[in-house]
């Protein structure tokens, strides 16, 4: 049996070898990264014996399987290469490494980057990546100025372009655009043709976790991500990578290093790497290592020309006031680009008066003592007059309660804000206020996927926001005015047990706050004081853990706040951690988002949850769902308006009791590979407006059951590689609207009780798929067949 299996896996590997080589011929682009690929795995096939100690299988399954990879990979490539995004790229390595966990696909990385050419929209798979979690370098600027930036570019690129192993620092004040520089640097040709796939862009930050950045730097280069139990463990863990990967050129950028983690720079430090190049970012200079780059600040020229690039309307109808202005404007930015960025952008449109106005409040603090002061104090200002809109002001202040440089989910930012300003249960108004934070330059929006601006029901589920490190100084430096008790928002940054003594003291004061945001790093361990929360209505936690710690505690006094509305626990740590104390969230609760924890539908089914509107969870495991009587999700949570479930791949089924919670509009199950068939009872939804099932791959059929749900107006079944047909009587979801088949392929026809579907007024599809619906025009002759091809520039990202 072994001996007929491994031949068949040889067939199919010769047949999607055969059918690569054919396929590149035609692709300038392609040619010699996938097909060298697959000639390294055909030498492993040879020898699959070697690799049992790799894999927990039985010897005589390992071809079988492998063979049914095979199969699946000729499917992609055959049907899929045709339009290639990044989803390819995702789903061969995802069966590739399966197989081969310890292999380095660095020619599928190489295949990535080279083809961006052909690749229509390369930033949207940069972003893509960045999204999710890679350490992949962040999209270059759009445009940078200064010839410190042009001479810092040459003689940095000139070091790393040099053979042998060194440790460079860049340094400059906060906002001197340090990060920036590292970015384009790492993006220009010559780097990217030397290091290649091998190119690691790590944020540090204040509180740097050793074991979290190894263990994603092993996920970013192809290999199993292993558990590590110490910091010892982390450092001997990393060696081992950089000698595995070593063997060509590495670059590590270690972004943000802060003073107090000059030790950290030392780990990463590996001799026997031939060409290995470490650059550290920092506010700091750290003699220990040299060479030391220092940033210096734009000239007086070139600082008002980013200010006067920065503060022209865009359609050009009002420019920047004369020069004496414009140029005592910028000598009080201190020529930083942070700051002339957000100061120009606050007087943006503005008259004569205004700038005037604004430049007495700049001089009143120009004598503070040191610059960063300064700066914070320039900025600070900036934020007084918003167009007279406070509300931007509330939303700036806002991003504070997440850790620094995250990208934090604009949904998880709208759950906020749905509560703490009582909008609409969708958010309306909330996108705006996140354009504007990124038109003023207090964030940085990020559209990981090409097609998430065209998001039907506005959900922004692919949106992203990062913030400076110094503007997130700035939003808690503002939540921080005043006595504690009479804050509206509390941001607590615990450092181990450290707690402030205030909050020790047996008799505590009530606080007024709203909004509490605490985080806690991996050597938090013990019990929580209590805090009175009488006035909180959101509550955002923070947490890493380490291998020790083998659940997170929620805090006790989250059952004694009685207007708390909205809860956000996200895990920072590479691995999901199991939840304790989960008895504590309270009935009152209406929105909760869960990320990287450990949370069983079957407690889900235990605890009470009325008032629950929204629930959230994203990269956890969920577990299997209970069918039992006496944890049914209905009688848990009957209110549940939207169930939100991405990138669990512990999901196999929902429970039934979820079909039965009548109020339910919104289910989105997407990227849950092992997530299989929706409830035969789905059809009892029938408030379901909203169905999401993108990237369930191992989706086959949705239930006939699904023609009851005659609300639905948005079907998104994309990336559902295994789906082979739409219901037969589809033709009953009368008010269906859209639907989005993009690589589908395995669905070849339609049933024919489409055509009733009346209001359906877009489809989104391949060209190929687009042949099925043309008839439909004859009969809706208002139906839009939008076909998926990404766009040839980058004007989409403006």
């Amino acid at each position: 049996m072994v001996d007929c299996a491994g031949a068949a896996v040889e067939t199919a590997f010769g047949e999607l070898f055969a059918l690569v080589k054919d396929v590149v011929k035609t692709v300038a682009a392609f040619r010699g990264k996938i097909e060298f690929t697959l000639s390294s795995i055909n030498s492993v096939i040879d020898q699959i014996d070697t690799y049992s100690s790799m894999l927990d299988r039985p010897q005589e399954m390992r071809p079988i399987k492998l063979f049914g990879y095979f199969l699946n990979g000729n499917l992609l490539i055959n049907k899929r290469l045709k339009y290639c995004n990044m989803h390819f790229f995702i789903q061969i390595k995802h069966y590739l490494l399966e197989f081969f966990p310890n292999i380095t696909f660095s020619a599928l990385k190489e295949l990535k980057e080279s083809s961006n050419s052909m690749l229509p929209d390369a930033g949207a798979l940069q972003r893509e990546l960045e999204a999710s979690g890679d350490l992949a370098v962040p999209a270059a600027p759009d445009f940078m100025v200064g010839s410190e930036v042009v001479a810092s570019l040459s003689l940095l690129k000139e070091q790393l372009l040099q053979e042998g192993a060194s440790v460079t620092v860049v340094t400059a004040p906060g906002g001197c655009g340090k990060t920036t520089l590292l970015k384009k640097l790492c993006h220009e040709a010559a780097i990217k043709g030397k290091f290649k796939d091998k190119i690691m862009f790590v944020p540090v930050s204040k509180k740097p976790n050793l074991t979290d950045i190894v263990q994603k730097m092993y996920q970013h280069n192809g290999f199993k991500v292993p558990k590590i139990k110490s910091e010892e463990g982390a450092a001997y863990c990393l060696q081992q990578l950089l000698k595995k990967i070593g063997q060509n050129p590495v670059l590590l950028v270690l972004d943000d290093v802060w003073k107090e983690s000059e030790s950290i720079v030392d780990k990463f430090v590996c001799n026997d790497i031939k060409d290995y190049k470490i650059v550290v970012t920092s506010r700091y200079e750290f003699p220990h290592f040299c060479p030391v780059h220092h940033l210096n600040p734009l000239t007086h020229d070139e600082a008002v020309e980013l200010f006067r690039r920065c503060v022209t309307v865009d359609d050009g109808s009002k420019r920047a006031p004369d020069t004496e202005l414009l140029n005592k404007m910028v000598v009080h930015c201190k020529r930083l680009p942070l700051v002339i960025r957000v100061v120009a952008k606050s007087l943006r449109g503005k008259d004569y008066a205004f700038w005037n106005k604004k430049l007495h409040e700049l001089s009143e603090g120009h004598s503070l003592l040191d610059l960063e002061t300064e700066i914070l104090a320039c900025l600070r200002k900036s934020l007084d007059d918003l167009d007279g809109d406070p509300l931007i002001k509330e939303r700036f202040m806002d991003l504070g309660s997440f850790p620094e440089d995250c990208k934090i989910p604009a949904t998880a930012l709208i759950d906020l804000w749905v509560e703490l300003y009582k909008l609409d249960f969708d958010g309306a108004g909330a996108a705006t206020d996140l354009y504007e934070l990124d038109y003023r330059n207090l964030a940085d929006l990020v559209f990981p996927r090409r097609d998430s601006r065209d998001d039907a029901d506005e959900s922004y589920r692919s949106h992203y926001v990062m913030q400076h490190d110094l503007l997130r100084e700035l939003a808690i430096m503002e939540c921080n005015q005043g006595e504690v008790v009479k804050r509206e928002r509390l941001i607590l940054d615990l450092m181990a047990n450290n707690f402030p003594n205030w909050w020790r003291e047996q008799r505590q004061q009530p606080l007024r706050a709203r909004l509490v945001s605490i985080s806690t790093d991996g050597k938090f361990s013990t019990s929580w004081p209590n805090l009175e929360l009488p006035a909180a209505e959101a509550l955002v936690l923070n947490f890493q853990t380490n291998m020790q710690t083998k659940t997170y505690a929620l805090p006790e006094f989250i059952a004694n706040s009685p207007k708390l509305k909205a809860l956000i626990v996200t895990n920072y740590s590479f691995f999901p951690t199991e939840l304790g104390n989960f008895h504590v969230i309270g009935s009152n609760l209406r929105r909760i988002r869960f990320e990287r924890v450990t949370v069983p539908f079957l407690n889900m089914g235990k605890i009470c949850l009325q008032a629950l509107e929204k629930i959230s969870f994203f990269m956890c495991d969920i577990g299997q769902a209970s069918t039992s009587n006496d944890a049914k999700i209905s009688d848990a949570m009957p209110n549940l308006k939207e169930l939100d479930i991405d990138y669990c791949n512990d999901l196999m089924r929902l429970p039934d009791g979820i079909c039965e919670i009548k109020p339910l509009q919104k289910l989105s199950i997407t990227n849950c590979h092992n997530f299989s068939a929706l409830p035969e009872q789905i059809g009892q939804s029938t408030s379901l407006e909203v169905v999401r099932l993108n990237s369930c791959t191992a989706l086959s059929l949705l239930p006939d059951s699904i023609r009851s749900l005659q609300n639905v107006r948005l079907l998104d079944i994309s990336e559902c590689l295994n789906l082979s047909a739409l219901p037969d009587q589809i033709g009953q979801m009368v008010n269906l609207k859209r639907i989005n088949i993009i690589g589908c392929p395995k669905l070849s026809g339609l049933p024919k009780s489409i055509v009733k579907l009346r209001n359906l007024r877009k489809v989104v599809c391949e060209k190929e798929k687009a042949v099925m619906w043309g008839p439909l025009k004859n009969t809706l002759p208002s139906l839009d067949i939008t076909l998926f091809e990404e766009e040839p520039n980058l004007d989409w990202l403006k």
